[in-house]
């Protein structure tokens, strides 16, 4: 008879033998594409809620569109009759230099003016003058598109 040997058998219960094989790089890679697709479907649900904050415009509708330039600067004139470009309100009098400065340094670049529907004619007219008398070789008025009727089959 062989003799015990309790360490044998200690032995025998702490070697461990996995079922499975090890997961691996892919898994982790899987981990990895999975949180990203989850962050960038995130984004993509929250980036028509970001809007620059202070500015409440009601654009006027129409149903002819031109379409703007990716480069275009923006102009935009509220209810109250303030002025917001280059993410700074300003006042009618401080209106022209800043627009000489933005056509000196992008002189390419056309200028949209996004005036609410409230907006009095006048206004327009004035910021649209400080835009030729800056130098802006392009300047359009900002409208919003009606949808379009279908008609029926």
């Amino acid at each position: 008879m062989k003799p015990f040997d309790p360490h044998k058998k200690s032995q025998e219960l702490r070697r461990f033998k996995p079922t499975r094989k090890p997961a691996g790089v892919f898994s982790i890679a899987l981990a990895f594409c999975d949180s990203a697709l989850l962050a960038l479907a995130f984004f993509l649900a929250v980036s028509p809620f970001v809007l620059q904050p202070g500015i409440n415009i009601t654009l006027p509708r129409s149903e002819f569109s031109g379409g703007a330039r990716f480069d275009s600067m923006v102009l935009s004139i509220t209810r109250g009759g303030w002025f917001y470009f280059n993410n700074q309100r300003l006042k009618e009098a401080d209106l022209p230099a800043a627009l000489e400065r933005a056509s000196r340094e992008r002189p390419a670049a056309p200028l949209i003016i996004e005036a609410d529907e409230r907006v009095f004619h006048g206004e327009v007219v004035k910021a649209w003058n400080a835009a030729l008398s800056a130098g802006v070789s392009e300047v359009s008025v900002a409208t919003s598109i009606s949808a379009a009727e279908e008609d029926a089959p």
